[in-house]
């Protein structure tokens, strides 16, 4: 099978220091990971972060998100994407999603509510920017009238594609037009609707966050990418399942998966303590919730929709929880756990460290991962022992036990090297 590419993703643990995230980048950048994922919460500016990150030496990709689509405008999305590839010089895609109640409602004061159209007018205006297109569109949520950025298009080879004809998809706007709220022709998408996601050239990538049916049929109508986070293999293979048939709907080659997967070798107790904390938040957030129900863990689920206080939620929460969307163990553990996703759909996986005051960087567990990597992708290269001594042992070591896994131990399986996709810093797409 072809090995993902290997990402990372900036963590912004609870119970760390925030700068542990400048910490892992340094580690992301130094063991050559396809790029780096830079999200935003209650922490550090996405954008900030990224030209902070991304002025120092390296040349890694960035990608910015999932940004909530709720708290900016797509002009400013689409500026502080342009700001952040010019200030930097390197590529630079985007991942929007549309967050959660709490965090658009009470945190930034914004109305949350028909979030699929919200998001599906988002990305085509954020999409028709960034190809240097000067828009007018008059939609449901979003309105823009005459913008065009002045800093050079992040995807100029885009453009056409993403304005499309003036035919609405399914009964939604093109971007482009003067009125987002004519009727559709209902016609077969025009050949630009259809472009394969593939066109997209280094940097400009807009990725959908999704996992409900009406997000993740604007990400396969919409998106360069779709975005996957705390999901089990099964549940990727089930979302995989789901974009294939509303991608062959709208007429369009189904856009590429990524899912990002919480990960730490040789767990210990404070490990999953920290990874523990980090889910209480996503217990009763929409979708999520759900994908934890379905997971098998509905009791911990219902105790935090019942406003139990976070600390009793948290010490309802099983290690088997984050166990099931996340990768833990020895390093064949861990290898096996990467296939799974694999075979599951999976194109590029999200590394979210585990960090630990001994080690803010998740370096141990980055440097297992890129070393498996190798290890796939080099003929004749072996596997690097670089874990300490003790690794995979305890009853957490095998993080796949209710998703289907594989062996915690045995050989690494073998990956067929993905070629001009590989996995190595300033590879692009």
């Amino acid at each position: 099978m072809t090995f993902p590419k290997l990402s990372v993703s900036l963590p912004y643990w609870q119970n760390r220091p925030p700068l542990d995230a400048l910490a892992v980048a340094e580690a992301a950048e130094k063991l050559a990971y396809h790029r780096l994922w830079i999200g935003e919460m209650a922490t550090f500016d996405a954008f900030a972060l990224a030209t902070a990150i991304g002025r120092s030496p390296g040349r890694m990709p960035l990608c910015l998100g999932p940004l909530p689509i709720g708290v900016r405008t797509p002009a400013t999305i689409a500026m502080g994407a342009a700001t952040v590839a010019a200030l930097t010089g390197r590529p630079v895609d985007l991942a929007l999603g549309t967050s959660s109640t709490v965090l658009v409602r009470d945190w930034h004061g914004r109305r949350r509510h028909r979030t699929a159209r919200h998001l599906d007018e988002t990305t085509r205006i954020v999409g028709a920017l960034l190809a240097g297109e000067k828009v007018e569109y008059d939609g449901l949520i979003e309105r823009t009238r005459g913008f065009r950025l002045r800093l050079p298009a992040l995807r100029p080879t885009r453009a056409h594609a993403v304005l499309g004809s003036g035919a609405a998809a399914r009964g939604w706007p093109s971007v482009g037009s003067t009125t987002g709220r004519g009727p559709s022709t209902g016609d077969r998408p025009s050949a630009a609707h259809r472009a394969a996601p593939a066109d997209v050239g280094p940097g400009g990538e807009i990725a959908v966050a999704a996992f409900g049916e009406r997000a993740l049929d604007v990400a396969a109508r919409c998106a360069d990418r779709v975005v996957l986070n705390l999901v089990t293999p099964a549940q990727t293979a089930r979302c995989v399942t789901a974009i294939g048939e509303f991608a062959a709907r709208a007429g369009r080659a189904a856009p590429p998966v990524s899912v990002w997967v919480t990960a730490g070798a040789d767990p210990d107790a404070d490990m999953f303590t920290t990874v523990r904390s980090g889910v209480v938040g996503y217990l009763r957030a929409p979708g999520y919730d759900a994908m934890f129900t379905e997971a098998g863990f509905g009791e911990v689920v219902r105790l935090a929709h019942g406003g139990a206080h976070p600390r009793d939620v948290l010490a309802a929460i099983p290690d088997e929880l984050p166990a099931a969307v996340g990768m833990f163990g020895d390093p064949a553990t861990l290898a096996a756990r990467l296939g799974t996703y694999r075979d599951a759909g999976a194109d590029e996986v999200v590394v979210v460290p585990v960090t630990t005051a001994a080690d803010p960087a998740g370096y141990r567990t980055l440097d297992a991962l890129a070393a498996i990597r190798e290890s796939a992708t080099r003929p004749g290269a072996e596997l690097r022992g670089r874990l300490l001594p003790g690794s995979g042992s305890g009853p957490h070591a095998n993080g796949a036990s209710r998703s289907g896994s594989g062996p915690a131990t045995g050989e690494v399986p073998r990956f067929e090297t993905p070629g001009a996709a590989g996995d190595s810093a300033g590879s692009g797409r």
